[in-house]
């Protein structure tokens, strides 16, 4: 769908919505203004989203040949993410047996339990944690930045460091616009309007219209 054309559907989605309630209606003749409400608030409508829907609904990227760091005699090591790195859809080291398809932020909980090796995963029920953490380069001018990167723990100890090697890493990517075509499918498009329009009304402390779009949106997905 074109990016007017979405604007078009979120714009008659918050009509409905304030007419449903009040009787009035939130555009009105004031449609230029909230159309740049919608477009402004669309990537963060689109954020929620990931988090809620079908991740085929997304357009997904993978990295070809990633290089991780690796302390190979841990077997742990971590992989520095994607400047537009969203959410994690599959990651697999080769000898694992299966892939990661999650990978929660950490916590002291998860820490503590993945720096025990005979909790942390293993080949066979791998595990990533998101960490940010300090990297410093290696070539002058030296310097230290902090960087979100995924941290995984389930390889065997080992003296060979090229047994870490990256087998599989795709992601969904953030978005920082609205485009001129809309970032999700066509199966996507409606519970993806329902879900910009009920951000709008939050963002205008309209919470009630908001609760009722959002209320409709299990019956799109």
């Amino acid at each position: 769908m074109t990016k007017a054309d979405f604007i078009s559907l979120v714009l008659r989605i918050l009509n409905e919505a304030d007419a449903s309630i009040d009787g009035t209606t939130l555009v009105g003749a004031d449609m230029t203004n909230i159309s740049t409400y919608v477009e402004k608030l669309y990537p963060v409508a689109y954020r929620r989203s990931v988090k809620l829907f079908p991740r085929n609904w997304y357009a997904a990227k993978t990295v070809s040949t990633p290089t991780v760091t690796a302390n190979v005699p841990d077997g742990t090591g971590y992989y520095i993410l994607p400047g537009d790195y969203l959410e994690l859809i599959s990651f697999k080291m080769q000898g694992w047996k299966t892939a990661c398809m999650t990978a929660p932020e950490e916590t002291p909980q998860l820490n503590k339990k993945q720096s025990n090796e005979y909790l942390r995963g293993t080949v066979q029920r791998p595990v990533c944690i998101l960490r940010m953490i300090p990297v410093t380069t290696i070539v002058a001018p030296i310097t230290t930045t902090i960087k979100k990167v995924l941290y995984y723990y389930s390889l065997p100890r080992t003296s060979d460091a090229a047994t870490h090697v990256v087998e599989q890493f795709i992601y969904i990517p953030n978005v920082d616009t609205l485009g001129s075509t809309v970032d999700v499918s066509d199966a996507g498009i409606m519970a993806l309007a329902y879900l910009t329009a009920s951000t709008v009304l939050i963002s205008v402390e309209k919470t009630v219209q908001a609760q009722a779009i959002e209320a409709k949106i299990p019956e799109l997905i």
